[in-house]
């Protein structure tokens, strides 16, 4: 009897050992399972609110990025139009050094043989009118420039000589221009000479833009072609400086003088750039 209520208690005390083992098994499995379980709900709830939060920050992201490469990219953009403006400038000047090779060729050899100060400059506008031929300069008294300084450009005659082309004379100057009036002016007046006999006589510009010169005395030597040039004479024009051809001869009634008409060497509606020669006149 003593030994079944034994086997009793031992067989109670088993079962009870083997729930407990059951239960601790259930809650430790339990345990383990609840935070997934929570963390299945917390995600269900806030997986949506999570979504749009990482898409508002990827659209910043994506706008800041492109706020950055469009910076980039306008930096870039004054960059190259900086390079292309130097180079249009550096294609500019190579077009006028080729196109221009001959006339600054021709300023080289003639400045090579001038002994006087000088300065070039630029023509910046010009005064229309039927009598007279007048323009302004870029250069004035800042640069040395006075009142009857000589005015000339490089030409080449019919021979391939480089000469000394005269055009007019300062006749007003400022601080940073000067207005020349050119020989074919009808207020100009120029003595000159014929390059080849010598003879002498006095050019002025015309109505009509001819430049007329009267011979100081007929003679039967002067021929058409022959070269003109300034005598010196007068004071303000230095000698030798080349003027033109002779076109045309005429007598005069007076049976003193001669008429000749000047095809002046210089073309003076195509003028841009001028030298100044400054002459001291003291």
């Amino acid at each position: 009897m003593i030994n079944l209520q034994k086997t009793k208690k031992i067989n109670s005390f088993i079962f009870l050992f083997i729930i407990l083992v059951l239960v601790i098994t259930i809650g430790l499995s339990t345990t383990r399972n609840q935070p997934s379980q929570i963390s299945g709900m917390v995600g269900s709830v806030f997986s949506p609110v999570q979504k749009v939060f990482y898409s508002i920050g990827q659209t910043f992201t994506n706008s800041f990025d492109l706020l950055l490469n469009i910076s980039r990219i306008r930096e870039e953009n004054l960059q190259l139009q900086e390079k292309n403006s130097m180079l249009q400038e550096e294609n500019i000047q190579l077009k006028y050094i080729v196109n221009n090779s001959e006339a600054l060729k021709n300023e080289y050899e003639m400045l090579s043989n001038i002994q006087y100060d000088y300065v070039k400059s630029q023509i910046v506008s010009r005064d229309i009118g039927n009598w007279f031929e007048r323009f302004t300069i870029d250069k004035g008294t800042n640069n040395g420039i006075q009142v009857d300084d000589i005015v000339i450009k490089a030409v080449k005659t019919e021979d391939q000589l480089v000469k000394v082309g005269l055009i007019g004379k300062v006749v007003d100057v400022g601080y940073n221009w000067s207005k020349v009036v050119t020989i074919d002016d009808i207020i100009s007046s120029v003595s000159i000479k014929v390059l080849r006999t010598n003879e002498g006589g006095v050019a002025k510009g015309s109505i009509n833009g001819i430049i007329e010169a009267f011979m100081f005395s007929q003679t039967e030597d002067l021929k058409v072609d022959d070269e003109i040039v300034t005598s010196g004479l007068g004071e303000i024009y230095l000698p030798n400086i080349y003027i033109g051809k002779v076109a045309k001869i005429e007598k005069t009634s007076d049976l003193l003088t001669e008429k000749i008409t000047i095809i002046p060497i210089v073309d003076f509606e195509r003028l841009y750039e001028v030298f100044v020669i400054k002459v001291d006149r003291r």
